[in-house]
């Protein structure tokens, strides 16, 4: 009888995935390493002008450099005093940063590298969130007023390497984010407290003029494009409200998307116009390797930990921040490419990935996770859970096994090899210790 339960259950969820198929948002594998920082505090941008070299900016005048590719951090600008909200290095001894002290804005440069800092920039001006350099002397930076004043915003630009500063009024309140792609093209996301409403503008003119694209309720928080066409834009799901939009033609046209419920997208990094990374809340990083259309999820869905920035050197390595001084590094694109756990971090929930890439060629990775609060005495006295992973054809037979075998708390992957097997729809299945926890489907190609 158990065994028919069992074998019903599982018909039932093939029938449902038949009938309903998936979203355009994935899970995937973990191929993210936690860094020791060194610090509490929460962590807002992260630059890296090489594969080894990087810096990382936070709260309370916390600023951190590696020349190690994060595998040691050294705090640097003692003297600067505040928070600190985004950098940028046009050399390896040029950088910038930009944040608030006091509720007053402030830009910071160095010319050694970090080893000292000396403010440069506007006077008397609030917070700034962003900063974004075209070349190595012309740069822009954006007012955030968080008072309810009739102030609205300015955009500062320099054209000497920060040595002096022009400014231009906006009709925002707020700019989370601005990015030039030269002297007279540039975009930036912001807008209003009351009524509450954030916009994408571009302008054509350095900044004089600035023409709405498309607007949304919850706030826009970040912009990236990779050429005059390609760009994307990162904010707060909401209802039916995308947390990621894309446009193809410059912004004439956004195309709305969601990658996955109650995702909120802070920052975003590509480094062509077809692969990219966005991190944001709850352990939120999402890989898209067809120009943002789709999604897969490369962390577990964990409350608590927010991340604020990301930044790739290559495809392969990569670095997050966010809260209570966390570092996150990848050296394969965010993909788990080894047989063990993912991370040092325990889940706390079952979870079975959907395969990518999905549809496959050939090879394809599953991954999976098993909490450890849920393990009996038993199994543990036994060595962990009572895994199996199985792969069924559409007519329901067994074609492949994956895993059968103990494992303990941790998240795994596992490859399955269809070479031998015909194109199609396969489905599989992840039980254990008797239960079955999900069942996905998964499309062959050859």
């Amino acid at each position: 009888m158990l065994i028919l339960i069992r074998k019903l259950e599982f018909c039932i969820q093939i029938l449902f995935l038949l009938l309903y198929g998936t979203s355009n948002f994935s899970y995937s594998q973990s191929g993210w390493i936690n860094q020791n920082s060194g610090t509490i505090e929460s962590l807002n941008s992260v630059k890296f002008i090489n594969s080894e070299t990087g810096w990382c900016v936070g709260n309370n005048s916390k600023i951190l450099k590696t020349t190690n590719s994060g595998n040691n951090w050294t705090v640097q600008g003692n003297n600067i005093v505040g928070n600190s909200y985004s950098l940028l290095f046009t050399s390896t001894v040029t950088g910038y940063i930009v944040g608030d002290s006091n509720l007053s804005g402030f830009v910071f440069k160095t010319t050694n590298s970090g080893n000292n800092w000396f403010p440069i920039g506007p006077k008397n001006i609030y917070p700034l969130k962003s900063i974004y350099f075209i070349n190595k002397d012309m740069g822009f930076t954006a007012e955030f007023i968080e008072d309810m004043s009739n102030e609205l915003a300015k955009i500062y630009f320099t054209t000497n390497a920060g040595n002096s500063w022009d400014s231009i009024q906006t009709q925002y309140k707020i700019i989370h984010d601005i990015q030039f792609l030269n002297e007279s093209t540039g975009w930036l996301v912001g807008g209003f407290y009351e009524p509450a409403q954030d916009f994408v503008s571009k302008t054509i003119n350095r900044g004089t003029n600035w023409t709405i694209q498309t607007n949304s309720i919850p706030p826009f928080y970040c912009v990236y494009f990779t050429d005059s066409l390609n760009g994307w834009v990162g904010g707060r799901s909401q209802f039916q409200i995308p947390s990621i939009i894309r446009t193809t033609n410059g912004g004439t046209n956004w195309l709305s998307i969601f990658p996955g419920t109650g995702t909120i997208i802070r920052s975003l990094h590509f480094i062509n116009r077809n692969k990219g990374w966005g991190a944001g809340d709850n352990r939120t990083i999402q890989v898209t390797t067809n120009a943002g259309l789709n999604w897969t999820r490369q962390t577990i869905d964990v409350e608590g930990i927010n991340y604020n920035s990301i930044h790739f050197t290559d495809s392969l390595n990569g670095w997050t921040v966010g809260d209570s001084g966390r570092i996150l590094r990848t050296t394969t694109g965010g993909v788990l490419t080894s047989f063990t756990n993912q991370s040092t971090e325990i889940p706390d929930k079952y979870f079975l990935s959907q395969n990518y890439p999905n549809p496959f060629n050939l090879g394809t990775i599953i991954s999976y996770s098993i909490p450890v609060n849920v393990k009996s005495e038993r199994s543990t006295s036994q060595g962990g859970s009572k895994v199996k992973l199985i792969v069924y054809s559409s007519l329901g037979n067994e074609v492949a096994t994956l895993v059968n075998e103990r494992k303990n708390a941790g998240s795994y992957e596992v490859e399955f090899n269809g070479s031998n097997f015909s194109s199609g729809i396969y489905f599989y299945s992840l039980t254990v210790d008797g239960n079955l926890i999900d069942t996905k489907k998964m499309i062959l190609l050859k």
